[in-house]
């Protein structure tokens, strides 16, 4: 009886417990949940660094060369020099985290409603890499330039987001602001920020031809080619009219309108919003 009397008392579910969310926040779960370029980008990345880790792969294969790209054809190089962030480390992991991250959010937002919006951006930013990295680094370019893509990633939601918050090592912080603060935290610790610029003015770019033009003179500079809309538009979510992520799913007209037009300009874009709910907490126990 007294045992019986005490379940009486708790009747404690699962949920109280915390099983639900241990059910349901598995890495197969978070894993399938990504958005499905995050999910491959993050799958290539990985696996391209297990193979150079156990010595399958020479990474001077995929790295940046433009006298190998223009003088032996070697255009794979223009693209693969992305794919990898150096072998496994803790600065590894931190990149890691801030792609799947930040690359989900972006994904997911509602500049990128329509297939292949997304995909066009992360070639637009990777051929930018490749052109900025040559123009600071003649004649061969950086070699690897997958941390620049990622704060490239990182810049743009930070513009897509601005009033975003962040708890960043228990300083609150707006998403604007965000990529200033990488910046400084890894000067401070004496970390080489050519990455972080070079990122920073590739996704400026993007950012001042995709929305400022259109905006201030009228001019649609950036529209994904037709192609990628159809290709993507067969890996969108069916009965999606035109979404690539949560929100550009819920204004997915609007959003695909504001992925180009024909030389007018587009609507100006919503206003920025918080996530729902507390901010990120990065650097904190």
């Amino acid at each position: 009886k007294p045992f019986v009397l005490l379940r009486s008392k708790l009747q404690l579910r699962p949920r109280q417990l915390g099983l639900d969310g241990a059910m349901e926040n598995t890495p197969e779960q978070w894993y399938k949940n990504l958005p499905i370029l995050t999910r491959i980008g993050l799958t290539v990345i990985f696996g391209v660094t297990v193979l150079v880790q156990l010595e399958i792969l020479n990474p001077m294969l995929i790295y940046l060369n433009w006298p190998l790209v223009i003088n032996k054809l070697q255009v794979w190089r223009l693209l693969t020099s992305v794919f990898f962030f150096g072998k496994f480390s803790f600065q590894f992991l931190f990149q890691l985290y801030f792609f799947s991250s930040f690359s989900s959010k972006l994904e997911n937002n509602e500049i990128f409603a329509q297939p292949g919006d997304y995909l066009f951006f992360l070639l637009c930013q990777i051929l930018l890499l490749d052109v900025l990295s040559l123009v600071l680094a003649w004649p061969s370019g950086y070699p690897m330039l997958g941390p620049a893509l990622v704060f490239a990633i990182l810049y743009y939601w930070s513009r897509r987001e601005p009033y975003a918050s962040l708890n960043f090592f228990s300083f609150t912080i707006k998403g604007y602001q965000f990529p200033f603060a990488l910046i400084f935290f890894q000067l401070l610790i004496g970390g080489n920020i050519w990455m972080d610029l070079l990122g920073l003015a590739s996704g400026h770019i993007y950012y001042f031809l995709k929305e400022v033009v259109p905006a201030e003179y009228g001019y649609t500079m950036i529209k994904t080619p037709a192609f990628l809309v159809n290709f993507m538009s067969q890996y969108a979510p069916r009965g999606v009219g035109g979404g690539g992520g949560a929100a550009g799913r819920a204004t997915g007209t609007a959003g695909g309108a504001m992925g180009g037009g024909g030389g007018q300009a587009p609507p100006p874009p919503a206003p920025p919003t918080n996530f729902g709910g507390t901010g990120h907490r990065l650097g904190g126990n």
